[in-house]
């Protein structure tokens, strides 16, 4: 199921996201935030974040067609962060590389190290 959410992603932004959520398994988490900013670096603040949220509910709408409840990691929106279980993340992070737009994507070249 992983492997096909990952198929059902349509632009680079959501593959991004995936990737940064990737990059950093586990506890803290990834701060939406970071994550927006990473994706758009001339947005800052207020703007960032929502363009964060129009990529998640992309990605949100992908796994609901999948049958799945939502995208494979943890949002908790109080403290904003986004974690996932290094399982899932070797998973996602093999899944992306099979996918026609990971050329486009920019650290393609620097996938993350898991560790153990």
């Amino acid at each position: 199921m992983l492997r096909s959410w990952v198929k059902s992603l349509h632009t680079v932004e959501e593959l991004d996201v995936v990737w940064r959520v990737c990059a950093e398994p586990g506890p803290p988490g990834i701060r939406g935030q970071v994550i927006a900013e990473y994706l758009s670096p001339e947005l800052t603040g207020k703007l960032a974040f929502t363009a964060l949220g129009v990529v998640s509910r992309r990605m949100n709408t992908a796994a609901r067609e999948l049958g799945a409840r939502g995208t494979p990691y943890v949002i908790d929106e109080v403290k904003r962060t986004r974690t996932v279980d290094r399982s899932v993340a070797a998973i996602l992070l093999d899944a992306l590389a099979e996918h026609p737009l990971w050329p486009q994507l920019r650290h393609r070249s620097n996938p993350p190290s898991l560790g153990s």
